[in-house]
């Protein structure tokens, strides 16, 4: 999808998809895997795998909440009340990209986030 993306010149700046694949692909670079679980464009709740676990072994602290705004609302409060001012994220890129943006906002906290540009090679 990135790379469709940047074929019809679509940036991070200018495409809203393009933001969506830019917090996943942060997400993915903490290697704790990722959730997404959406109900259309407008309601979607997202996170990195820790996080949406959490969320779900907590359903009782947040179950309330579903009666009276409904399921992933509830869900999508709770995952941003879980989110902590201390994270470590890290973006890996696809190796064929086409395209390194110029400005990268952090999935968790919205700050611009430093540039740098990322290899990795792991053997497990």
């Amino acid at each position: 999808m990135w790379h469709s993306k940047v074929q019809h010149k679509r940036t991070v700046e200018n495409d809203v998809i393009m933001q969506e694949i830019m917090t996943m692909l942060i997400f993915d670079g903490s290697d704790q895997g990722w959730a997404v679980i959406s109900r259309g464009p407008a309601d979607m709740a997202k996170a990195k795998g820790e996080t949406i676990l959490k969320s779900f072994v907590d359903f009782e602290i947040w179950k309330d909440g579903v009666q009276e705004k409904g399921f992933l609302p509830a869900l999508i409060d709770y995952v941003h009340e879980l989110h902590s001012p201390f994270h470590c994220d890290r973006l890996i890129l696809p190796g064929a990209t086409g395209s390194i943006p110029e400005n990268v906002v952090c999935a968790e906290c919205g700050r611009p986030m430093e540039k740098f540009i990322m290899y990795r090679c792991c053997t497990d």
